[in-house]
């Protein structure tokens, strides 16, 4: 299992006219997460790009519990918990600091294309070398 963990502010700009952030936000923050959980693996996004290798979103699920508010500080952990082969399985609790109540949870199902041919692959080797040691 390999974990990350990102704090984010709620910005004025994500919330709506009741002050509550709105539902297509945390989509956003689990991007944040996941962005922040591969550069802390050692291999920013940009640099597996450079390599030849996107990751397209396939399916997104997306639990929401409790609503967050304008100055609310998010807690997001994001979790891959099993070696990737096709598809990367990205798991994401997000919580208040200050209360500790969780907000949402959620996953999101990314798959490897060859960027330049646009066909699947299996997980890139530059990846799976840095995730190997986690999951032996």
């Amino acid at each position: 299992m390999v974990t990350s963990e990102l704090d984010l502010e709620v910005r004025y700009y994500e919330t709506d006219l009741m002050g509550i952030v709105h539902h297509s936000n945390y989509i956003r923050y689990f991007e944040c997460g996941r962005n922040k959980w591969i550069r802390d693996v050692g291999l920013p996004i940009e640099e597996l790009e450079a390599s030849g290798i996107m990751m397209p979103v396939s399916s997104v699920e997306c639990h929401y519990k409790l609503p967050s508010k304008m100055g609310d500080v998010l807690h997001i952990v994001t979790t891959v918990k099993e070696m990737p082969m096709a598809r990367i399985n990205v798991y994401t609790t997000i919580t208040n600091k200050k209360t500790g109540d969780v907000v949402c949870t959620g996953k999101v199902v990314l798959g490897f294309i060859h960027s330049d041919t646009r066909r699947p692959t299996r997980v890139p080797e530059n990846l799976a070398v840095r995730l190997r040691p986690f999951f032996e």
